[in-house]
């Protein structure tokens, strides 16, 4: 396919045969179903647009559908102002709700604000009752999906000119599609200056990454002289050079420059360039619109206010003319090329948008935004239109502007877009607001500023709660100054900040109440207040005074709290906490971890995978890729212990990939922990090393400890081993966790010592995880314990209780690896019968955990044992891979690919793939026989 230049524009593209081959590439990749991106940079003037208008001139004659939208100046702080500038046109007609259909409607609060809702599902505006406030994760989901809703109806075009100058969050949701892109039919072009300054580097660096970059090159000496000749005629050669080293090449400074020697009426000489050459973009448009007229002047710098692209009643408003004069006017300047033909009036180029733009005084621009503001306000513009205008005038106290800036910002924040939110409410800082209202208007801010740098957040949040003078400001702001504080890892000084706010509350009002729950989880922290703390608890529990936001986390922390006592209300507790959060539109993941702790430690599996399901299904609804990694590791964690090994590795895989791919850094201490863990128990400890080593993570997270530890065992390095179980431990008696059942971690030191040849020490350490087992009577806690004390002392008995103690509970692979222990234990002892019983059992125990590694240990014993176990074969469901296996369950619900998709946020070509693999191993040919096999 070769890309053919607008016959509309009348002047071939010259010296471009590599970056339309290029472009045509892209669309004809569209065409065949592989998306691709192109990403064409340089110079103002060089081309760009004229390669733009080729590939979508090209794309609509193939077919595609064309969505075009353009950077501007003015709109930069406008969240998803070019995505919604893209897909707007296709949201007016009968079928916007086919395209909003399914995950699509998460990005309804970006792109059609104005719709209160899709498919029933209380996503909207974010201005009702059920409205959802959604993270940036969200909204780039939906609008991802509602791109592949289009893509359904064939091939399709992305086109975005001026991406210098294109909004930060529509080039972030751009970054996101191209990383899916090659999954859809859709091709996404986008032209740039260079530097793209108000981004950050990744995100430019992403769309470089995801295509081709192409970089138009200055014309050469001969281009320039073809078009002096088309322009001009023949003209002398000294002539030509001059032109050539004036303009460098740029075909819009030489098309302006050949402009002005027309307009001189003199022949083509090398001296005339040396005197119209020097500003000559700017030269251009002052004699165009000098010779234009007042009229003109003014419809110009209207247009150029209201962001290079306006309506026409809204240049009548800023220009003042009346709409006959502001129409004529607007005529004259398509006439001299100022302007493109059409509505709404939109410069030829942003060239020349900047020099009109040049033209207005500090005085007069404040002006004409004020006037372009009120206008807009007055039509009940989105308040973000609003606000890009008030941005850029001069700050006056007004309050009506502080207002409107507030507006914006809450509306930025309802759109997944915290960036744009603190422009806005940094500007309202400065305006400034009324006395009273500055503290209200820094809380805003900071919070704002907390989504996107938590440390940058707790400056404003601290300045807010210094001037804070009522005291249930000052309780609001204490609230996310303190989880600020709290990621910072600030806790003595959250803790600070909490108390100053109780201190002049009413202890019997709501806010006090929550203060308190704030109080109760960050004291926990602290050995010293702890009992303090749990006191606390119980008398707002008892005096009914619990909160409806804070009250779960005081549940949860007091069930903690109260296991650790053995106090047997702890389970009760524990469940009325989820029961609470559960109720709630987005469950609280403070409130789940510490209640779903109290239940994992005593095996009660079955509310807590029921938690994680109500939480997948909540983070599925909303579009939160946060709450779906946070319950997808616990369900991993129950699928776990429950000695479900696929669907373990299946959702911690899931998990730690949508982590890493969001950069949830916090939340992938937990996603590799939990993968380590199960690869290692899978017999696959290399994967497990490389895995942990890939991540980056670090920290002293006890789960992540114990990761390391089991890794470390598996490895054959005893001593790191100890070192990791040993902190650990410490870890948790320093938070108050003292219950076995979370994490065994004296048991992983006993082998561990027992493996650096240190028996005495080993059996102590064993020793005193069976006392502590048996102290909060802890089944599998001291299985655990006593196994590996057998071990350790090479003593059968303790193996045999373990056994005893394993049956009743759910821990299939505790108990797998158990038989296996023991019947290892016994054909050491030359007790080969009793031995081959044994290891029969645990092997096929492990086989139906998934545990390969330990299915292999029992098969090398059997041998010894003189048996002859046969090899079990990969085939049939067992060779599906742990997310092979997840796809084709929920296909075998009858869920279609595109449900499947969403319901674990990947795309659609992903789950056709795996389909594929699974149809391939269970020998099938369609989704009716996949209940049937699996």
């Amino acid at each position: 396919m070769t890309l053919m230049p607008p016959a509309a524009r009348g002047t071939a593209i010259l010296e471009r045969d590599r970056e339309l081959a290029a472009l045509a590439a892209v669309v004809a990749a569209a065409g065949a179903g592989r998306g691709a991106l192109a990403w064409v940079e340089g110079p103002p003037g060089i081309g760009k647009s004229r390669l733009l208008e080729a590939v979508a001139a090209q794309a609509s004659a193939a077919g595609h559908t064309v969505l075009t939208a353009r950077g501007g100046r003015l709109e930069r702080d406008f969240a998803f102002g070019i995505v919604r500038g893209l897909v707007e046109p296709l949201l007016t007609g009968a079928d916007a709700e086919q395209l909003l259909a399914g995950a699509a409607r998460l990005a309804v609060p970006a792109v059609a604000p104005g719709r209160v809702g899709v498919g029933g599902d209380g996503v909207g505006d974010g201005d009702g009752d059920g409205a959802v406030e959604l993270d940036a994760a969200s909204t780039l989901h939906g609008i991802y999906w509602l791109v592949a809703n289009l893509a359904e109806r064939g091939p399709a075009l992305l086109l975005v000119d001026d991406a210098h100058v294109a909004d930060a969050a529509s080039l972030r949701a751009l970054a996101y599609l191209a990383r899916r892109v090659a999954e859809l039919p859709v091709a996404i072009v986008l032209g740039a200056q260079s530097p793209v300054e108000h981004v950050d580097p990744g995100v430019v660096d992403a769309l470089r990454e995801a295509g081709s970059v192409l970089r138009p090159g200055p014309l050469s000496a001969v281009a320039v002289g073809a078009l002096v000749a088309a322009r001009l005629g023949p003209s002398p050669a000294a002539f030509v050079t001059a032109c050539h080293e004036a303009t460098g090449g740029n075909p819009l400074l030489l098309a302006a420059l050949l402009d002005a020697v027309l307009e001189s009426g003199a022949a083509p000489a090398p001296g005339m360039v040396a005197e119209l050459a020097p500003g000559v973009v700017a030269t251009f448009v002052a004699r165009r619109l000098r010779e234009a007229g007042d009229d003109a002047a003014a419809v110009a710098e209207a247009v150029a206010v209201l962001g290079g692209s306006a309506e026409l009643r809204h240049v009548v408003a800023v220009s003042g003319l009346d709409p006959d004069r502001a129409a004529r006017a607007a005529e004259t300047l398509v006439a001299v090329r100022l302007l493109r033909e059409g509505r709404p009036l939109t410069f030829g180029h942003s060239l020349v948008e900047q020099a009109v733009t040049d033209r207005l005084g500090p005085a007069a621009r404040h002006r004409a935004h004020r006037r372009a503001a009120e206008v807009l306000a007055a039509e009940e513009a989105p308040a973000e239109v609003v606000a890009t205008h008030l941005l850029r005038t001069e700050a006056l106290g007004d309050p009506t502007v502080v207002a409107r800036l507030r507006e914006a910002g809450h509306r930025a924040l309802a759109t997944g877009a915290p960036e744009a939110a603190c422009v806005y409410l940094r500007r309202a800082v400065a305006e400034p607001p009324p006395a009273p209202e500055r503290a209200a208007v820094l809380h805003e801010l900071g919070t704002a500023t907390a989504r996107v740098s938590y440390r940058a957040g707790v400056e404003l949040l601290e300045e807010a709660f210094a001037v804070a003078a009522h005291p249930r400001r000052r309780g609001l702001v204490a609230l996310e100054l303190a989880r600020a504080l709290s990621v910072t890892l600030a806790f003595d000084r959250a803790l600070q900040v909490l108390d100053e706010a109780a201190a002049g509350l009413d202890d019997g009002s709501e806010l006090a109440a929550e203060l308190a729950a704030a109080t109760v989880s960050l004291a926990r922290r602290d050995p010293a207040r702890r009992a303090a703390a749990a006191e606390l608890t119980r008398t707002l529990r008892r005096d009914g005074r619990l909160p409806p936001r804070g009250g779960p986390a005081l549940l949860a922390f007091a069930a903690l709290d109260a296991q650790q006592g053995g106090d047997p209300a702890a389970v009760d507790l524990a469940r009325e906490a989820l029961d609470a959060t559960l109720r709630e539109n987005a469950p609280d993941p403070g409130v789940v971890l510490p209640a779903t702790m109290v239940l994992v430690a005593i095996d009660h599996l079955d509310p807590v995978r029921a938690c994680a399901e109500g939480m997948l299904a909540s983070a599925r609804r909303r579009g939160s890729t946060y709450d779906f990694v946070s319950a997808s590791v616990l369900r991993c964690q129950t699928r776990y212990l429950a000695g479900d090994l696929d669907e373990a590795e299946a959702d911690a895989r899931l998990a730690d990939g949508l982590a890493a791919e969001h950069e949830v850094h916090a939340a992938r201490r937990y996603t590799v922990a939990w993968l380590v863990i199960v690869l290692v128990d899978r017999g696959r400890a290399d994967e497990a090393e490389a895995v942990l080593a890939g991540s980056g993570v670090r920290g002293e997270l006890a789960y992540l400890l114990a990761a390391r530890g089991r890794l470390h065992l598996a490895r054959g390095r005893p001593e790191e081993a100890a070192a990791a179980f040993r902190a650990c431990g410490e870890r948790l008696e320093h938070r108050g966790i003292h219950h076995p059942g979370l994490l065994p971690w004296r048991a992983g030191l006993a082998a561990a010592l027992h493996g650096l040849g240190r028996p005495d020490e080993a059996l102590e350490a064993a020793d005193a995880a069976a006392r502590t087992a048996r102290r909060f009577a802890a089944p599998r806690a001291l299985a655990i314990a006593l196994r590996t004390r057998g071990l350790v002392a090479g003593a059968v008995e303790p193996l045999r209780e373990a056994v005893t103690l394993l049956g009743p509970t759910p821990a299939r692979l505790e108990l797998a690896r158990t038989h296996v222990e023991l019947g290892a234990l016994l054909r050491r002892t030359n007790q080969r019968v009793a031995a081959r019983a044994e290891l029969a059992i645990g092997q096929d125990l492990a086989t139906r955990c998934g545990a390969l590694g330990l299915v292999e240990q029992a098969r090398d014993e059997l041998h010894a044992a003189g048996a002859r176990p046969r090899r079990v074969a990969v085939t049939g469901v067992a060779a599906l891979t742990a997310g092979e296996r997840r796809v084709a369950e929920l296909a075998a619900d009858g869920l279609t690919n595109r449900e499947v998709a969403q319901a674990l946020f990947v795309t659609t070509k992903t789950v056709e793939t795996h389909l594929g693999h699974v149809y391939r191993k269970l020998g099938v040919t369609g989704r009716d026989e996949l209940a049937e096999q699996l």
